[in-house]
């Protein structure tokens, strides 16, 4: 693997003076990186559409899972201090997707640990091949990571409905944010379907769900896109994409509707789009966001830095990546609901994931195939 070590100096900072508000000013310096890039072609995602990065989890003795391929649902164990990569197995089987890098694994999740097995649930939107339809599904897992790795599909603990026709695989979601070794929060898009602004026909799509092997309660609707989820303690955050502007970051609450297609900070793309947002530049009536961006920064995955000296000022941070402007934002959390300073670092990539090394070295995955281990400057 071929690895290269970088600086990142240049920032900008946002500044959240009220709830919420979208407001920018320039702040040369303020964040400075090292960031070393590791090529991983062989994770990366490929379609006729593109490239897409891997999903990524850490285990707990620092190795990581890196989730796509060319089969797009290829998991790999891949350790950073060797370099080495080893494939486990498929996720799902070559019915379950078409030649487009969108129809991959959205994320793994690593439930329990045993000497050399991992009990792991994987989601991604699955192909109905009959059908011509999608759905987004997670199922569990059984890895062995020792002498004979392995990989095998147990339970399929959720699928969403409606299954939505195939021109419409975008925005599906699929985050995941483990509560414990038996549940877990997951984020569904609305898959692009034309009709998700009739709450009925819609059932499952844009919405955020608590689930367990045997059950599954849905917790918030009204969501379009939610590519970053983030659980502190008892409260739960969510990163989505709006239209052509509005992207947000949202706290949920039971019950809690964030008003998707009906409203939104973003603007319609065309006439020809499938929705159209019924009214956009407000959140009247609906859940607001904690904070959002307009222009869009295309948001992905959300994670803490952790409460020590290794981020000096930036500690406790939430980091946001982003594929559109490839940066990551560094929000403060003044309490759970108030957003302090808000600075974005340009990375000169589209970051597809993130996590946290053993040491607090912030872990991304880009849709160019790298592997990015990042760390405060100094």
């Amino acid at each position: 693997m071929r690895k290269n070590l970088l600086r990142i100096f240049t920032v900008v900072t946002l500044i959240s003076l009220t709830w919420p508000v979208q407001i920018s000013l320039a702040n040369p310096n303020e964040i400075q990186l090292e960031i070393e890039s590791i090529d991983t072609p062989t994770v990366q995602v490929q379609g006729s559409n593109g490239e897409r990065g891997a999903a990524l989890a850490r285990l707990a003795d620092g190795r990581l899972l890196l989730g796509g391929g060319a089969s797009g649902l290829n998991l790999y164990l891949y350790d950073l201090n060797g370099g080495t990569q080893t494939l486990l197995g498929r996720a799902g089987s070559p019915s379950e997707r078409i030649n487009d890098s969108r129809f991959a694994i959205t994320d793994i999740a690593v439930l329990r640990k045993s000497a050399n097995t991992l009990q792991l649930v994987i989601s991604y939107p699955r192909y109905d091949r009959a059908k011509e339809c999608v759905s987004v599904v997670l199922y569990s897992y059984t890895a062995d990571i020792g002498i004979k790795p392995s990989l095998k599909r147990g339970k399929l603990w959720f699928k969403s409905k409606p299954c939505v026709p195939i021109s419409a695989v975008q925005h599906a979601s699929g985050r995941i944010a483990t509560i414990d070794k038996k549940s877990l929060y997951l984020t569904v898009g609305d898959l692009g379907y034309t009709e998700i602004g009739n709450r009925t026909k819609r059932a499952d799509l844009g919405s955020v769900f608590k689930i367990s092997a045997n059950k599954v309660v849905k917790i918030s609707s009204g969501h379009r896109n939610a590519q970053g989820i983030l659980r502190i303690g008892k409260h739960l955050y969510i990163s989505e994409h709006g239209p052509r502007g509005g992207d947000e970051l949202n706290l949920i609450e039971t019950g809690g509707d964030y008003g998707w297609p009906f409203v939104t900070y973003g603007e319609p793309y065309s006439s020809g789009d499938y929705v159209k947002p019924t009214n956009t530049g407000t959140h009247e009536g609906y859940k607001k966001p904690l904070y959002y961006w307009v222009p869009s920064v295309a948001p992905t995955e959300l994670i803490q830095l952790p409460a020590d000296k290794s981020w000096g000022p930036w500690s406790s941070y939430i980091v946001m990546g982003t594929l559109r402007e490839e940066a990551l934002i560094f929000i403060e959390m003044l309490d759970r609901r108030q957003i302090g300073k808000v600075v974005k670092v340009d990375v000169g990539e589209r970051i597809r994931d993130l996590d946290l090394s053993i040491g607090g070295s912030i872990i991304a995955t880009t849709d160019s195939g790298k592997l990015l281990v990042i760390n405060l400057a100094g």
